[in-house]
């Protein structure tokens, strides 16, 4: 769920590496490098730590070859789908070669982003696959784990289903809500990330600007993968600003004075603990939990906390986010809208 995480950042127009001069290999290879500043404080901690130094050393290697970066993309999925056929068998030696595995998708997440920036290769097309990749992962994985506490049914930790064993219906229902939960993360998180990095490092406000020229770039012939992409950030402004962006609408609002004033609270200790918060609340981070229960076998005691504690969580994070931006700016999420010159 890492699909947003800082590799893949939005484009700023719709335009295929085709007609974009390839890089020469000096070249390729002085623009890898690790997120910094606002995209570093966001990340998943495991990200920062662990899998970007080893993604970065794999760049340089892919940058060398023919690879393209939505080839290491669809890569991802199959890793998931068999992490998640080693769940299943419900013992250490195969849980422990499942969090290899899907830790090597998590690497190669890491990476297709910097490899598409690397080679000049960046496009929505690619944005796009890069976050369907990334969600078929996520659904490999739990398909697995549903196998998982189908064949060996998990015991009660938190009280859902019977006392001794939790039956199939309630297996069903943990896992979904913690599935949804784990959704809410991923679409809330990137949000939030977006809109945190573009504003502080980027004086603007992509959760609106980038929204409103890709609405606008839409034509008939524009790819599924544009139009799901547009689809997707609709979805994030209705839900937050509670405004639907037609494309009437888009013709006529840019985002206003909401971008100075949050500004002014960059290095607010409120602003730095959201920071925090989201870092360790994120899709990526989200994962990285069910990795750590499988290595110490409380994979079924995290999806209990996942479909209760964790839905209770990722919503109060979301209202004090909401909450802060309204704060600062004396208004909500959405800008007061003035017409574009």
């Amino acid at each position: 769920m890492a699909a947003t995480a800082p590799d893949m950042e939005a484009p700023s127009a719709p335009t295929g590496p085709s007609n974009i001069a390839r890089p020469t290999l000096a070249e390729a290879l002085a623009s890898i490098r690790a997120p910094s500043g606002w995209k570093r404080r966001l990340e998943d901690p495991a990200n920062t730590f662990i899998r970007y130094p080893i993604a970065l050393a794999m760049t340089r290697l892919f940058v060398r070859t023919p690879v393209t970066p939505n080839q290491i993309s669809l890569t991802q999925p199959i890793l998931a789908a068999f992490a998640g056929w080693q769940v299943t068998f419900g013992s250490y030696e195969h849980d422990l070669l499942a969090v290899l595995l899907f830790e090597l998708r998590s690497i190669l997440d890491c990476c297709d982003g910097s490899v598409a920036r690397a080679k000049k290769m960046s496009s929505p097309s690619g944005h796009a696959i890069d976050g369907l990749a990334d969600w078929l992962g996520v659904v490999f994985l739990y398909i697995g784990i549903l196998i998982r506490f189908q064949v060996h049914p998990p015991t009660a930790v938190l009280g859902f289903g019977s006392t001794t064993l939790v039956s199939t219906v309630g297996v069903l229902g943990v896992l979904l809500l913690a599935g949804i939960q784990g959704g809410m993360r991923s679409f809330t998180s990137d949000y939030f990330r977006v809109k945190f990095v573009s504003v502080f490092e980027g004086g603007k406000d992509d959760t609106l600007d980038t929204l409103r020229a890709k609405i606008l770039a839409l034509g008939p012939h524009s790819t599924f993968f544009e139009k799901a992409e547009v689809l997707i950030g609709r979805m994030g402004h209705l839900t937050f600003n509670h405004v639907y962006l037609t494309r009437k609408k888009a013709m006529e609002v840019r985002s206003g004075d909401l971008v100075d004033a949050l500004r002014r609270e960059e290095n607010a200790p409120a602003t730095r603990v959201l920071a925090f918060l989201w870092a360790i609340s994120n899709g990526d981070a989200f994962l990285t939990y069910i990795m750590i229960g499988l290595l110490f076998d409380k994979l079924w005691l995290l999806q209990e906390l996942y479909a209760t504690v964790g839905i209770a969580t990722i919503a109060a994070l979301c209202i004090a986010s909401s909450s802060f931006v309204k704060s600062r700016t004396g208004r909500t999420a959405e800008p007061k809208l003035s017409r574009a010159a």
